[in-house]
């Protein structure tokens, strides 16, 4: 199970890689959203690491890492952490994809010039001014007892693999209740909207149709000021579309990645 070290906390993270040929494909970091961890990403990490190495990490608080005692920040504490990520495991050129709350970290690491720079940003169902605290009905709007239901119910297995992973990551969001508190007391904090024009990297942007907590048209109006964007909204999937249209998602995600590494000159694998 491996860590990093950061502040004197241990950071877990996976790092997954299925390629026949390790030197082909740029890696894939993978940040995940308020009060969730890297398993968000399960349906990517599986896919993707049969072309790419796939890394996901469990920011401070999350999932298997340590908490910080320090107060939450997304632009001085998620976005060094992935900076942490990055030096711990030598990278010098990957992609860098966020979702919600990972989407602003995924910002805030690429607006920082000290760092060493992504090969483009993949950014889902995110905002440059992410008020979740105002929106918190729509992270948790089933109950506890609706989530205990489901995983008690003998007839869950039944469900495909998504929606079980949809509604364990909504689980894990409501048994940490602090944790997510603090993270939307940070995305409360969160406003680059003034910087997002200096965000100069090829970024892909990703909405879910039915985005009941950052609507398609709060992320056309952001992704229009970004210098070097593409656009893409996911029918039938509201704030996880990597869950809940993981295959269509997926078909996204590998034409970007593609059309990123035949850009940087990076060999490929079909």
């Amino acid at each position: 199970m491996p860590f990093f070290d950061y502040k004197d906390a241990n950071i877990h993270y996976v790092d997954i890689d299925n390629r026949d040929d390790s030197s082909q494909g740029l890696p894939l970091i993978f940040i995940h959203g308020a009060g969730s961890s890297h398993i968000c990403w399960a349906l990517q990490l599986r896919e993707f690491s049969k072309s790419n190495r796939t890394i996901a990490i469990d920011l401070s608080g999350h999932g298997k890492s340590d908490e910080l005692s320090e107060e939450v920040s997304i632009e001085e504490g998620y976005a060094l952490e992935v900076a942490g990520l990055v030096n711990h495991l030598e990278l010098s050129d990957f992609i860098l994809i966020g979702h919600s709350m990972g989407g602003c970290v995924a910002m805030s690491y690429s607006l920082k010039s000290d760092l060493v720079r992504p090969k483009s940003l993949v950014l889902v169902d995110t905002s440059p001014n992410l008020k979740l605290a105002e929106l918190a009905p729509g992270l948790v709007k089933e109950t506890l007892q609706d989530r205990f239901n489901f995983f008690n119910n003998k007839d869950h297995k039944n469900y495909s693999d998504a929606h079980r992973l949809k509604k364990l990551e909504e689980e894990m969001r409501l048994a940490n209740p602090n944790v997510m508190l603090r993270d939307l007391n940070a995305c409360n904090r969160f406003d680059i909207r003034d910087k997002v024009t200096a965000i100069d990297l090829p970024t892909f942007v990703l909405v879910g149709e039915h985005d009941d907590i950052i609507s398609p048209e709060v992320v056309r109006e952001f992704e229009a000021d970004l210098p070097r964007s593409d656009l893409a909204v996911i029918r039938d999937a509201s704030h996880t579309p990597m869950i809940e249209q993981h295959e269509e998602f997926n078909r996204l995600l590998y034409k970007f990645v593609k059309w990123t590494e035949n850009t940087a000159g990076v060999q490929t694998s079909l």
